[in-house]
């Protein structure tokens, strides 16, 4: 069985490589991406490493080429990331692999009117015409963004601001997604599955700023605001309309509901449960501490 990582450069696919490179041989390990010279440290431990463009097409097929298995890792730009998550399917059919591991998103349910949610959606309906099988990994809120992101400007100001209304959501470690999506890789009999990999708990950004409070040391309120008003407060710090309509739909989705799917799956797949976020902001005490 030979499995490949797509985008493999990027922070989620390289943690999962080096989680799938503990489980099977590095001979049976294809990383592709853009810039080769990034992972030599896998190509130092045996691994195959190719060069990909998921923006030029005529590239893939052979990066994809004999691999039985691939990881398809969602792309970032709204909008543009469908025609390139197009281009990879097609590819991965050409090729002949069998089977697409997708990292999908939590809110991914037609009605969710998160902006990022499209995107998703689209590649579904790709990927189930596509005649290959398919597993969904439909990972949580990460944790990561508002541990290293959100929090510490809010610490430093002594209040976050949002539009969540105390909505809650299952953070999860971008670390425990990775695990997961190796434990899937790695193995067979996930074929037409669809995994919802979030953390152990929901959590408020409410929540997120009593507990960023006692782990930093440093007071911080919370403060939720009407959908006009924040998305006003963005446009006024000069955050881009695509970014604005992002951070203030997310809010929307949360209030909805769409964050609170709340699953063992980083348990089963992997053998441990997913970490509490305090763990992140334990690692990260310096960030929020402001030192």
């Amino acid at each position: 069985m030979r499995i490949a990582i797509a985008s493999a450069s990027g922070q989620l696919a390289r943690a999962t490589a080096k989680y799938l490179l503990e489980k099977v041989s590095p001979d049976d390990v294809v990383l592709v991406t853009r810039n080769v010279d990034a992972l030599a440290e896998f190509a130092d431990a045996g691994a195959t490493v190719r060069y990909g463009d998921y923006d030029r097409p005529e590239s893939l097929p052979a990066a994809f080429e004999k691999v039985d298995r691939l990881l398809l890792v969602s792309l970032h730009e709204l909008g543009h990331r469908v025609t390139q998550h197009r281009n990879a399917i097609d590819a991965s059919a050409a090729a002949g692999v069998r089977h697409i591991v997708y990292t999908s998103y939590i809110m991914a349910e037609p009605g969710c009117p998160s902006t990022v949610v499209p995107d998703h959606l689209r590649t579904h309906e790709l990927l189930d015409a596509s005649g290959l099988e398919v597993t969904y990994l439909r990972m949580g809120l990460f944790a990561e963004t508002p541990v290293t992101q959100i929090l510490p400007p809010a610490i430093a100001r002594g209040m976050l601001v949002d539009n969540t209304a105390h909505a809650k959501g299952a953070f999860v470690h971008r670390d425990d997604c990775a695990a997961a999506a190796a434990a899937v890789l790695a193995s067979s009999g996930h074929e037409g599955r669809t995994y919802d990999v979030t953390g152990p708990e929901l959590l408020g950004f409410d929540d997120l700023t009593t507990l960023a409070a006692g782990i930093s040391g440093r007071p911080v309120g919370y403060l939720s605001v009407a959908d006009d008003e924040l998305d006003a407060q963005l446009r006024a710090a000069g955050v881009p309309d695509d970014v604005r309509g992002m951070i203030v739909s997310f809010g929307v989705s949360l209030r909805a509901g769409y964050g609170e799917p709340l699953s063992d799956a980083v348990q089963r797949l992997t053998g441990r449960p997913a970490r509490p976020i305090t763990d992140l902001m334990e690692r990260h005490r310096g960030l929020l501490a402001g030192s």
